[in-house]
């Protein structure tokens, strides 16, 4: 009896050939990318000039692949707000103090044009991998070289590094919804939470507990469906975690400690008052104060770029304060005007019936809670989250003739 035998012809090892190239390349490029948003904040000689220069060496590398950039209003709203805050340097008082907001906003334009670019017209699960993996390795490379979580490094920033440890949390859960097999990606998610835990970063631990309870609430069935379906899964992984935990006493006293430190924080939003361990909310309150008076002086166009540091030498700790203050209501509608723009978008898709449009309202409402009590209209992270939200949300979007897109291919 003759056996037939089954060989590929040459253009089907061609084509293989060709998309596993394709897809290496998106992966590293998305590896580095991620790497260099990680390294921003772990590794101090990286400012944001130089980390600018390697976003925009890295878009250039992108070009020679796709020649193409993602245009969105996103990506507009932010480009408006950078142009303003440049024609705001005739009024600003001290031009050197300004480049303290100049220099970071143009890496966070560059970072959405760049991320934009790779999450629209590559695999998208190539970029989620490649964006976590480089998010992994510097994260490992900070914990070798100053120990945390296991030891807290001098001069440690929990807020930046706590948003480090955020994107990369956000990023592995959206990968999770992209794989067949989530288990490996849902444990990497649980460990990198369990770092937010350890920096004691009150205002991303509850960001993420208000984005998580603003999901559960409007979009309920997704969320109930997406805790049914993991739940053996996520159980499992949490038991594994908590004996490992428990059998490092230093690391379950760094988390003991950032668990009481978000308790702390929601006494102090219940008592709107200072309370025993947290002193800071007589200073905050005078900054609110100071910058809304300030506002009221000129409230449309404000008093300058870094007006509100070059007046009280400290920054008002709170992103709408700071635009009020400096950039005025104009400044203020640009940059809000993004995520009202990604609302949109969600608001528009809430009938689909996509789980991974509930993560992402999610992690808006916790950026958003982030940006009341920090300065985040030029966090690194923050623009490469919007750059894949709305990659992704846009790619999800119905065309007249195809109602839905394949998983993992992204389109704008």
């Amino acid at each position: 009896m003759s056996q037939a035998v089954v060989t590929s012809s040459p253009s089907s090892v061609r084509v293989r050939i060709n998309r596993f190239v394709g897809l290496s390349a998106s992966f590293a490029l998305a590896a580095v990318t991620g790497l260099a948003l990680t390294l921003d904040a772990f590794v101090e000689s990286l400012n944001s000039a130089r980390l600018a220069a390697v976003i925009l060496a890295l878009f250039l590398l992108q070009l020679i692949r796709v020649p193409r950039f993602a245009f969105t209003r996103e990506l507009a709203l932010y480009a408006m707000f950078f142009s303003y805050m440049v024609i705001q340097l005739l009024w600003t008082d001290d031009l050197l103090l300004a480049r303290n907001t100049i220099v970071p906003a143009a890496a966070f334009l560059l970072i959405l044009v760049q991320v934009g670019a790779l999450a629209a017209y590559h695999d998208l699960r190539a970029v989620l991998g490649g964006v976590l993996a480089g998010n992994l390795i510097g994260a490992a490379y900070y914990t070798s070289t100053t120990g945390f979580p296991f030891a807290y490094p001098a001069d440690f920033s929990y807020n930046a590094i706590a948003s480090v440890y955020l994107f990369g949390f956000i990023v592995a859960l959206l990968l999770s919804l992209y794989k067949r097999s989530s288990g490996p990606v849902l444990l990497i998610a649980l460990v990198l939470m369990l770092h937010i835990v350890a920096t004691t970063s009150i205002k991303a631990n509850l960001g993420i507990a208000l984005g998580t309870l603003a999901a559960g609430i409007f979009y309920f069935r997704h969320f109930a469906r997406m805790l049914r379906r993991n739940a053996i899964a996520l159980a499992a992984l949490a038991g594994l975690l908590a004996i490992a935990v428990a059998s490092n006493a230093e690391l379950l006293e760094r988390l003991q400690s950032g668990m009481q430190r978000v308790a702390l924080g929601i006494e102090v939003l219940q008592a709107r008052d200072n309370v025993a361990g947290y002193s800071a909310l007589d200073d905050r309150s005078e900054w609110l104060r100071e910058g809304l008076s300030g506002w009221a002086l000129n409230p449309l166009f404000g008093h300058g770029v870094e007006a509100f540091r070059s007046r009280f030498g400290i920054t008002s700790h709170s992103t709408p304060v700071d635009l009020l203050y400096n950039s005025g209501l104009a400044g203020f509608a640009l940059f809000y005007g993004i995520f009202m723009a990604m609302t949109w978008r969600l608001l528009r898709a809430r009938r689909t019936g996509r789980t991974v449009d509930a993560l992402l309202f999610g992690a808006v409402v916790c950026y958003v809670f982030i940006t009341m009590s920090g300065t985040m209209h030029y966090n690194s992270s923050l623009a490469a989250f919007i750059a894949l939200g709305t990659a992704i949300l846009r790619s999800h979007s119905p065309k007249p003739s195809q109602s839905e897109n394949p998983p993992g291919a992204a389109r704008l």
